[in-house]
């Protein structure tokens, strides 16, 4: 859901409602899965700059901000 080849851009803020309905585990599971992911991405990202990883990152932010 994080990368735009799977989840087109103009399909991303459907997404996004989608998952601000999330409850209970499910919500839980993936805020934990989230917050993982921008770790390893702040990790790869120390390296330089890259712009795919930048949109991912911006991606993730944005569900965590939701659900978080």
């Amino acid at each position: 859901m994080y990368e735009s080849d799977k989840v087109p851009e103009e399909q991303f803020p459907t997404l996004l409602a989608y998952l601000e309905g999330l409850k209970g585990q499910a919500r839980e599971l993936t805020v934990q899965k989230a917050e993982a992911l921008m770790q390893k991405l702040d990790e790869a990202g120390a390296s330089g700059p890259d712009p795919l990883l930048l949109g991912k990152t911006q991606r993730v932010r944005q569900v965590l901000q939701l659900l978080s």
